[in-house]
């Protein structure tokens, strides 16, 4: 269903990153290297969400609606968290 968008978003993600962080990306993984552990994204195909396993707060799915990735448990960005994560 989204499966075209989510990876448009990670190949985004991964362009963006790359020339702050060590990112390894896949087609549908990306892997973020951090002086604080590493960080996941991939997209969960049978679920059609973008997983995100952080070393800082965990693991998080994200839906696609309203033209962005948001949490399901919390409605957060995926953008927010990650941004949050990596900066602290």
């Amino acid at each position: 269903m989204h499966k075209a968008i989510a990876l448009k978003y990670l190949s985004d993600l991964s362009d963006l990153l790359e020339s702050g962080y060590d990112v390894d990306h896949s087609q549908d993984a990306l892997l973020i290297n951090h002086a604080k552990g590493q960080f996941l994204l991939n997209y969960h195909g049978v679920m059609d969400q973008i997983w995100l396993s952080s070393p800082l707060s965990g693991a998080h799915h994200f839906a696609y609606q309203d033209n962005q990735w948001l949490c399901t448990r919390t409605g957060s960005a995926l953008e927010d968290i990650l941004r949050h994560d990596l900066d602290a």
